[in-house]
């Protein structure tokens, strides 16, 4: 049994990936243990403690694909203030990245610096500006990404920013030029095929909007029918909003969509929690309150999340973030979600930001993994080599240890992700039937902690199932 140290320097994260991806591809039989832990979990043969937790895994019960919840807010550039701003398309596409929201890049694609004369000719090529924009949106697109367009302003101090519009048709005309100019080549622009549209940001926070739940309805009535008269195929969502608790925006949202007729093509929501459950349940509370509205073609949509805000700054960047983004992303794969978007990717290099443990990206300002990051990279890796999910039973998410396997479409390799966010430390059995070979096969553990950043701890080669 071989047992393999990587060096622990993060400068060295983002070469672990391509190395492990190589050797794997080179083995006949694979089985790829992946552990992500908060704290230490060990693995033990079958049945050597009554105590722990039990995996059992049936190779011939399958139960759909793998869905790696590869979706982000902002990047791969970082904020236009940032001077030589590093590009992290080469990370983002380490880590799987399909589809980047464009919130809070503080200025670019948000509509006063697209438009930014009110009083301007909406219709005249010559009111907009979408210099700083395009760099924008063009970087998500040459990054093999596709772009949600978030309708709207970025996080400011503003006031202005957040007071509703005084022309809602006219606000709704700027949107629709904005499509044009992105899809159909208006205006010395592009054919990007944006399809998903989203009316504002949080507008149930003063932070974003000061009018009220009304105005806001309003305002998303009149954008989406004038987006969707424009080209009915695009997809147009909100409320985003940040609390599924406020009835303005959750069922008397929807209550309005009914009663006039409206149909809503997704309907998108932001949580920050301390426990990975909390986004599992907030995940079917949503498809459940969809469904019983009839809107039951309507996608659900988390367009922010991540751990607790509160949280300080070391432990959103360091292994306890990135247990909770394993169990989450594991448990995502059992709530009917369609999209959920990590805000955010990419770090504003603010200080104060840091000190006031505001900083929740993926990644440092000059494109080091943090351990968050790991958890994608995982992700990334079973969804495409071994994507077609093996069956298990309901997960109880609430105890902080979640799993998830998959088998490759040749039944040559199986991958099982085994995340620990909880305190304890916590043992498990392992075992398979049914193994798709009968031959020698490599057995290769890595682990996520604080010690080890997905990183072999043990390979062996075995003659029947473990």
């Amino acid at each position: 049994m071989g047992i393999y140290k990587n060096s622990s320097n993060t400068e060295n994260n983002c070469k672990i990936f391509p190395q492990v991806h190589f050797i794997l591809k080179n083995l006949i039989f694979s089985i790829l243990i992946i552990g992500i832990l908060f704290s230490a979990t060990a693995l033990k043969p079958n049945n050597m403690s009554e105590d722990a937790f039990d995996i059992f895994l049936n190779c011939n019960e399958t139960d759909g694909y793998i869905c790696p919840y590869s979706e982000i807010n902002c990047g791969p550039l970082l904020n236009h203030d940032v001077q030589h701003a590093l590009d992290l398309t080469k990370q983002y596409n380490e880590i799987g990245i399909k589809l980047i929201r464009t919130h809070d890049f503080s200025g670019p694609t948000d509509i006063t610096t697209i438009f930014p004369d009110w009083d301007a000719d909406s219709n005249l090529e010559s009111s907009y500006d979408f210099m700083s924009s395009d760099k924008y949106i063009s970087s998500i697109i040459n990054s093999n990404c596709q772009v949600f367009y978030r309708l709207g302003e970025s996080a400011s101090s503003n006031n202005k920013l957040r007071i509703p519009p005084s022309n809602v048709s006219k606000w709704a005309n700027i949107c629709k030029h904005i499509v044009m100019h992105y899809n159909d080549g208006w205006n010395n622009g592009f054919f990007y095929n944006i399809i998903y549209w989203e009316i504002w940001n949080e507008p149930d926070l003063l932070g974003f909007w000061n009018g009220s739940a009304q105005e806001y309805c309003t305002l998303f009535e009149t954008t989406l029918k004038t987006l969707k008269s424009y080209n009915e195929s695009l997809k147009i969502g909100g409320p985003c909003t940040s609390s599924l608790t406020n009835d303005e925006y959750t069922t008397n949202f929807l209550g309005y969509l009914m009663d006039n007729n409206i149909y809503l093509d997704f309907f998108s929501w932001h949580h920050y929690s301390d426990n990975p459950n909390e986004l599992y349940e907030s995940s079917k509370y949503i498809r459940n309150l969809l469904d019983s509205y009839g809107f039951t073609y309507t996608e659900n949509i988390n367009t922010e999340w991540n751990i607790n805000i509160l949280t300080p700054q070391r432990e959103k960047d360091n292994a306890k973030n990135g247990a909770f983004t394993a169990c989450s992303l594991i448990a995502f794969n059992n709530s009917e979600l369609d999209h959920a978007f990590r805000y955010r990717g990419t770090q504003d290099p603010n200080w104060l930001m840091r000190i006031l443990g505001l900083d929740l990206s993926l990644f440092t300002h000059d494109g080091i993994y943090k351990k968050p990051a790991l958890s994608y990279l995982v992700m990334n890796y079973i969804s495409n080599e071994t994507p077609i999910r093996l069956k298990t039973p309901e997960i109880n998410t609430s105890n902080g240890i979640t799993y998830i396997a998959g088998i490759s479409e040749d039944k040559t390799n199986i991958s099982v992700l085994i995340s620990n966010f909880n305190l304890k430390a916590t043992l498990y059995n392992l075992e398979f039937i049914n193994l798709p070979w009968n031959d020698t096969y490599i057995v290769a553990h890595y682990q996520i902690d604080s010690d080890y950043d997905f990183e072999i701890l043990e390979k062996s080669t075995e003659n029947s199932s473990i």
